[in-house]
């Protein structure tokens, strides 16, 4: 069933949900790694697991996240198309308080999900390697020249408070929304005993789920 009922998600819809949040989890853990073991900047001392830090492979590490996180930037956008033209599950029994507050919180996801690829984006130095085809940097495409000429100023004036948008919502407060979406959802499957994990799993293993449940 490719379509949202209402007592369930559809296929697509669950596509989307587990695709991009993969590649959202992926995205933290490779920048991580080159933060705390890579870059020999900013690595831990001593290193950790007698990974020792290597500034070469900064960049092709980097694009692991970099590539992952422009397909979330693209998939947003057919995922908000695919929710606004679907009908949603009916919510599970609640009050008038939680129905907001999980509102706020499913919408304030799709925000980072723009705001997140997008300010990576502006403030990305090097291109972007999806290995059939190059996305060029922000600095070299004909919109910044342009941006550059027309307010007389460079890559880094552009690049440095975008950056620092960027690195806030990921350090701060991106991931506390991930974490407290993540919680609500086993709190509602494990002490609400409520239908709004498992209709977010693949049928099989829901109706498995449900039936032990009874």
């Amino acid at each position: 069933m490719l379509k949202n009922t209402a007592e369930r998600f559809g296929a697509v819809a669950k596509c989307f949900h587990w695709t991009m949040a993969a590649a959202f989890i992926l995205a933290y853990i490779v920048v991580y790694y080159v933060i705390w073991f890579i870059d020999p900047e900013t690595s831990i001392k001593p290193a950790l697991f007698g990974i020792e830090p290597n500034g070469a492979l900064v960049v092709p590490i980097l694009n692991i996240h970099w590539v992952l996180g422009v397909s979330i930037g693209i998939l947003v956008i057919p995922r908000l198309v695919w929710r606004l033209v679907n009908e949603e599950p009916t919510q599970v029994p609640g009050s008038a308080l939680e129905h907001v507050l999980a509102r706020l919180a499913h919408w304030a996801l799709y925000l980072f999900m723009i705001l997140m690829p997008l300010t990576g984006y502006l403030n990305t130095y090097d291109p972007t390697h999806f290995g059939l085809f190059v996305i060029p940097a922000f600095r070299e495409t004909t919109l910044f020249q342009w941006i550059a000429s027309t307010w007389q100023i460079t890559a880094e004036q552009v690049e440095t408070p975008i950056f620092a948008v960027h690195k806030f919502l990921g350090d701060w407060v991106v991931w506390v929304v991930v974490l407290l979406h993540a919680a609500a959802a086993f709190f509602h499957h494990h002490v609400r005993k409520d239908a709004t994990l498992t209709r977010m799993l693949p049928t099989s293993w829901s109706r498995k789920q449900e039936n032990e449940r009874r």
